[in-house]
C-alpha cells in the first residue's frame, strides 16, 4: 500500500504528530490503544473491518524530520513499514507512506481484509491532516535517532545539540562585529596619521620661511653696507675732484 498527503504545517510539525503514537487513538478511527514501551518499541490495537487485532511495532530506523521506518509482529501477520517527510513549502509538507502486510491466516489472506486495510489506512491519514491542521498547541515530539533498532541520540542529546547549533551563529556574528569594529579603527589610524603629516608639514614650513626671512634679513645689510662703501669711494672720489679743481692753475711768465 502506497498512499500520500499534504498538510499545511511545517515539515517538524507534521513530523512532532507523528512520533506522538499515543495520541493517535485520538484521531484515528482504526487505533483503539497504543501503549509506549520504550524509545523503539509500542503496543498497538488496531482495528481491521470487524475484528480487532494485536500488534507489537519496534521501530527500526527513525531520523528525525525525515523518516521512521517500522515492522510489526502479531498472532495474524507482520507489517514493514515506512513513514517519509518531504517540506514542499515553509508551510506545506508532503508526507509518504509504505506498508507491506504479510498475512498468516486465512482470514487475512482474504482479498476483503486488505481491501478493508487500505480503506483504513487512508481513512486515518485523512484524520491526521485535519488533527494536525486544527491543533493549537506546537507538540513536542521523540528527537532522538534511531539506527538498527538502537538508539543512537537519546531525546535529550538532541535537544542539546539543537540549542547548540541556534547559540554558533550568534558568537559568530558577535567575533564579524568584532572583527568589523577592529576593521574600522585600523581605517581611522591612517587619518590620524595624515592630519600628523599635515601638521608636521604645517609647522615646517614657516620654520623655512622663517629661515629665508632671516637669510634676507642677513643678506640685505651686507649690500647695504657694500652700497655704502661704494657711496663712500664716489665720496672720496669726489672730494679729489674737488681738491684738484681748488689747486691753484700755475700762472704764466710775462714776457
Amino acid at each position: 500500500m502506497v498512499e500520500s498527503l499534504d498538510v499545511g504545517v511545517p515539515l517538524r510539525t507534521a513530523y512532532d504528530h507523528w512520533t506522538r503514537y499515543e495520541d493517535f487513538s485520538s484521531f484515528a478511527k482504526g487505533v483503539r490503544s497504543v501503549s509506549q514501551g520504550d524509545d523503539t518499541t509500542s503496543d498497538w490495537r488496531v482495528k481491521v473491518g470487524p475484528s480487532t487485532r494485536n500488534w507489537k511495532a519496534t521501530v527500526q530506523e527513525q531520523v528525525p524530520d525525515e523518516r521512521i521506518v517500522w515492522t510489526t509482529d502479531g498472532p495474524k501477520g507482520t507489517t514493514r513499514g515506512c513513514v517519509s517527510f518531504h517540506e514542499l513549502a515553509p508551510s506545506l509538507t508532503r508526507i509518504l507512506l509504505v506498508v507491506e502486510y504479510y498475512p498468516s491466516g486465512l482470514f487475512e489472506r482474504t482479498g476483503n481484509l486488505w481491501r478493508a486495510q487500505g480503506r483504513r489506512l487512508r481513512l486515518d491519514l485523512k484524520h491526521f491532516d485535519r488533527y494536525v491542521t486544527l491543533a493549537t498547541d506546537e507538540p513536542e515530539g521523540w528527537r532522538g535517532e534511531i539506527r538498527d533498532g538502537e538508539v543512537v541520540v537519546t531525546h535529550e542529546e538532541a535537544l542539546e545539540n539543537e540549542e547548540a547549533s541556534e547559540g554558533e551563529p550568534e558568537d559568530e556574528e558577535y567575533e564579524d562585529e568584532e572583527y568589523e569594529d577592529d576593521g574600522e579603527d585600523a581605517e581611522d589610524y591612517p587619518e590620524e596619521d595624515d592630519e600628523d603629516e599635515e601638521e608636521d608639514a604645517e609647522d615646517q614650513e614657516p620654520a623655512e620661511d622663517e629661515y629665508e626671512e632671516e637669510d634676507a634679513e642677513d643678506q640685505e645689510p651686507a649690500e647695504d653696507e657694500y652700497e655704502d662703501e661704494e657711496g663712500e669711494e664716489e665720496d672720496d672720489e669726489g672730494a679729489e675732484d674737488e681738491y684738484e679743481d681748488e689747486a691753484p692753475r700755475p700762472r704764466r711768465r710775462r714776457r
